[in-house]
């Protein structure tokens, strides 16, 4: 019974690396890949938290809103961006997915100085220091 707990154990902290976002180099990423599935939540009047992710090629940024009404639009409206998340949206989550490279910078149209960076890559190197909780 012993031997059985330690497994089940054993195997939910494998779990729970797995499907942590934090960036290649640290214990939970010992794969070295960037994370393919970051969460960024606009719950605020006028943060998103955190304000900077990172994701690889392909990877998918969870935008959730609480009560407050917010929006999600890319500036500039870059090659490869995702389709902006329009309206004024509250208590549901939308995801985008990258499959370009780059770096992405976004805001809220309904709270100007509302801003947030995806940086999209395919390296296994972190991304500049200042990030978010998705670094």
């Amino acid at each position: 019974m012993r031997i059985i707990r330690l497994l089940a154990s054993a195997v939910a902290a494998f779990a729970a690396a797995c499907s942590s976002s934090t960036y290649a180099g640290s214990s939970n990423n010992p794969g070295g890949g960037p994370p393919m599935t970051a969460m960024v939540n606009a719950t605020s009047l006028n943060t998103f938290t955190p304000e900077n992710v990172a994701v690889g090629v392909g990877g998918t940024v969870t935008f959730t809103f609480g009560d407050v009404a917010h929006n999600v639009f890319f500036d500039n409206d870059p090659a490869g961006a995702p389709a902006p998340i329009t309206g004024a949206n509250t208590n549901m989550s939308q995801a985008r997915t990258f499959t370009t490279a780059g770096t992405f910078e976004f805001d809220c149209h309904i709270h100007p100085g509302m801003k947030g960076t995806v940086i999209v890559s395919n390296t296994s190197s972190a991304p500049p220091a200042g990030g978010g909780l998705g670094y």
